[in-house]
């Protein structure tokens, strides 16, 4: 092969691996990954302990759908999210092409204040049998870094949506035991960017490439559950979200500045050549949650939550240019991971139920594989409710959700490639939560 259309091969195979390298990845969410817990307000009040056992309100339709059996009336709860998150990254990066450091700033809160919806309803077909739905949205997170951001290499803007449509039966066998489950269609999107450290050019111009990947697709998946109730005062229930793989199809786009063209245009030309499409398969993870719920008086209960999500799917991400360019091998190595807490809720009156829940929320990430893109941490999360009954078949629901983390440490090399290297982003993440849900559950 010649010596340019070597350099082409690999100018072109570094730039798109750089842009594609993180269509799996997300930032800094409300739950451990990028995930997010956020749903109805009753989860949020409770810091998202108990759901498994619940079972009453049409939100169970999502945490265990065999508790859809203990609902004596169909209804429906809509809810709203309000969720801003922090992360600040304190450091520098590394220049391997000028053997000093990258310029710029260190970048500020790099997380972009949300919104999000929830909607669920559980439906009364016979005395034994219910029909629920339910529309969340487990993954997201919106991370924006400026263009002079020293981590700029590794990454930019970073924009991820999961949104889950559930349907799901239940049957009442018994007194004690109900059954649920049913299948789950989940569109997820990405949206990535960053700069491109060409060599001599974005030194002596002081300008970068910016690549700009995004990126969708629609996958199938199913949720299990059971729940049995020794008595009226006990249950305990299991749920089962099974993975969901997404076989995406990202567009590639690379913005060269124009004095590009003068000082090389064969660089620059070849930069645009990298305007194409690639794939890659992103998994996301199954998870298993064991949960308790006991009534110790008539005003008040207490909950428990055990759970387990399979992370370690993100072992290595394969990134493959449709253009026959050689594809590319990203190893990811997240860990599996536990959530367990703690909840109660008191009837202070007939009309009005106050909530409080704690809990760990263990992160796949550690100071290994941290990166500016994820650098999240383990969570200690912290809320607080209340639920007021409006008419007897109306209730309206309010959360507050706090998330402590200690952060953690970075040291992070996005590009190792002499062509287009990120350098190694070293340095430290503090970050922190706060989250207020707002719903209302109307029976019918």
């Amino acid at each position: 092969m010649k010596k340019t259309n070597l350099y082409k091969t690999h100018l072109l195979a570094a730039t798109a691996c750089g842009a594609l390298a993180a269509l799996s990845l997300g930032q800094t969410a409300r739950a451990s990954g990028f995930g997010l817990r956020e749903g109805a307000a009753d989860w949020l009040g409770n810091a998202f302990v108990g759901g498994e056992a619940k079972a009453y309100d049409a939100s169970t339709a999502w945490t265990n759908p065999a508790g859809m059996a203990l609902l004596d009336q169909s209804q429906v709860d809509d809810n709203i999210s309000f969720i801003a998150p922090s992360a600040n990254f304190s450091g520098y990066n590394t220049n391997p092409l000028t053997g000093g450091t990258v310029s710029g700033t260190q970048g500020g809160n790099a997380v972009t204040p949300a919104a999000s919806g929830a909607l669920f309803g559980v439906f009364a077909l016979a005395p034994n049998w219910r029909l629920g739905f339910s529309v969340t949205n487990p993954y997201g997170e919106r991370t924006s870094y400026p263009g002079d951001f020293v981590g700029r290499y590794q990454s930019l803007v970073s924009s991820i949506t999961g949104i889950d449509f559930g349907l799901a039966l239940s049957y009442k066998v018994n007194n004690h035991f109900s059954v649920g489950g049913g299948p789950v269609i989940e569109y997820f999107q990405a949206r990535l960017t960053q700069a491109l450290n060409v060599p001599v050019l974005s030194a002596a111009t002081g300008q970068d490439p910016f690549a700009d990947v995004h990126g969708s697709n629609v996958g199938v998946g199913y949720n299990l559950g059971m729940l049995y109730r020794f008595d009226n005062a006990t249950r305990i229930g299991v749920d089962y979200h099974s993975r969901i793989r997404h076989d995406i199809n990202g567009t590639q786009r690379i913005t060269v500045p124009g004095i590009y063209s003068a000082l090389s245009p064969s660089t620059a030309a070849l930069l645009n050549e990298g305007n194409s499409s690639a794939t890659t398969t992103v998994t996301m993870p199954d998870s298993v949650g064991i949960g308790i719920y006991h009534q110790i008086t008539p005003a008040w209960a207490v909950m428990g939550s055990l759970q387990w999500t399979h992370w370690a799917l993100f072992n290595s991400l394969h990134v493959t240019p449709t253009n026959g360019f050689p594809g590319t091998v990203l190893n990811e190595n997240w860990r599996n991971t536990w959530f367990a807490g703690i909840g109660t809720n008191y009837w202070l009156t007939d009309k009005l139920m106050l909530q409080a829940g704690f809990a760990y929320d263990e992160s796949p990430v550690t100071d290994s594989n941290r990166t500016s893109r994820v650098p999240d941490a383990d969570h200690y999360d912290l809320g607080v409710g209340m639920q007021y009954k409006i008419t007897p078949a109306a209730t309206f629901q309010l959360a507050y959700g706090h998330v402590f983390t200690p952060g953690g440490s970075v040291n992070s090399t996005a590009s190792t490639s002499s062509l287009t290297p990120s350098g190694t982003l070293i340095g430290n993440y503090s970050a922190s939560d706060n989250s207020v849900t707002a719903g209302v559950t109307m029976k019918f």
